[in-house]
């Protein structure tokens, strides 16, 4: 990354290089001024102390969107760059005034991993081979949603004679169509709105359909449609629990017609994976902690129908009476236990500090 003297600045090469690197980071941050940085697992860290000049940050700007000077002045750009040993979701903005540009790149594999390499269990399988539902995958933002849905579809490309169409903001993995047709829309450029495709993919014979997010209540209330229908749907929502993605999906509709929704909710809901990212014990890697939810009993579904009952699903699964299911603390205090992740970050990726607390007294010093 050391710059010669009178050699001018390649940024694109060096945001190449950069992939070759052994340390695991998911981000790049290139601002204007400042030195580039990547995001770690345990946070920021300059790549080296040489400033980013302006005019160095061109030719990388214009190879991602040649139209970049009138673009900016309407809004943020989103783009995706493609190089030889990865794919980059590259969004160019501007900051303190409009006298700075910043590109802000996320770090995407050019193929989804495999299933078995993300770090979920083998039976979360179990969730695509339905042939009809409601599978939803939450985190925050940065958690790995977009990886483990990828996989998934990767999953049932390889494995099933379907017709897979996606709605993305942007489109970040490129799936080849394997044993399954795949048909990938991106929001705004292939159509205006989630909304919007999700409709017209209905009419477009889809056996799976996969949504970016799910943010309005039209999404919403037409995911669920297509999943008691004859679909299997995966969409993603930025809820933090298993709990808080059931009562984040009924908050899109009318307290007098959540009734009715939750109904249809406990009748297409296959199951939901909530999951977050946190540094491994040498602070090297990341891991995967999940919080997994399967609507596979009728308690389960009993209590779905009934919104005043969902927060008394974490009681069950806390019982342990199903064994497919689990609460994120759970997998937290395992990861703890082997030493795979310290505790210190287990309680910072956790949402119930005390109880994990609690649970990681049982282990002694650490």
């Amino acid at each position: 990354m050391e710059k010669l003297i009178g050699v001018s600045r390649d940024l694109t090469r060096e945001i190449l290089t950069l992939m070759d690197r052994r340390q695991a980071f998911t981000d790049i941050h290139i601002e204007q001024d400042r030195p580039v940085m990547i995001k770690a697992p345990r946070g920021w860290v300059a790549v080296s102390e040489e400033p980013v000049l302006r005019d160095e940050m061109v030719p990388t700007i214009a190879s991602i969107e040649p139209d970049w000077v009138a673009l900016l002045e309407r809004g943020a750009i989103d783009r995706p760059l493609v190089l030889t040993r990865c794919r980059l979701r590259c969004n160019i903005y501007r900051a303190g005034g409009g006298r700075k540009i910043v590109m802000s790149i996320r770090r995407l594999p050019l193929q989804p991993l495999p299933f078995d390499k993300l770090g979920l269990p083998a039976y979360v399988r179990t969730m695509m081979e339905s042939a009809k539902g409601l599978v939803l995958v939450t985190g925050p933002t940065g958690s790995g949603k977009t990886t483990t849905i990828a996989s998934m579809l990767d999953h049932i490309n390889r494995t099933r004679s379907a017709h897979i169409v996606t709605l993305e903001e942007p489109i970040e993995y490129e799936i080849e169509s394997q044993t399954s047709i795949i048909s990938q829309r991106e929001v705004p450029t292939d159509t205006p709105s989630f909304s919007i495709g999700l409709r017209e993919a209905l009419r477009q014979k889809p056996d799976v359909i996969m949504i970016g997010e799910v943010r309005d209540p039209e999404t919403a209330q037409t995911a669920l449609q297509a999943g008691e229908s004859g679909h299997l749907v995966l969409a993603t929502m930025h809820t933090g629990s298993a709990i808080a993605t059931i009562t984040r999906l009924l908050s899109f509709f009318p307290p007098e017609q959540r009734e009715r929704y939750a109904a249809g909710l406990a009748n297409s809901l296959i199951g939901i994976v909530c999951q977050c990212l946190l540094p491994t014990e040498d602070g090297m890697e990341l891991a995967l902690a999940s919080e997994l939810l399967f609507n596979n009993n009728q308690q389960i579904s009993a209590m779905l129908t009934d919104p005043a009952k969902i927060p008394f699903i974490a009681e069950f699964m806390k019982r342990k009476e199903d064994n497919m299911s689990r609460l994120l603390n759970d997998h937290l205090f395992n990861l703890v236990a082997k030493n795979q992740c310290s505790a210190r970050d287990a309680l910072r990726a956790t949402y119930n500090r005390l109880e994990l607390h609690e649970m990681l007294q049982t282990l002694g010093p650490r």
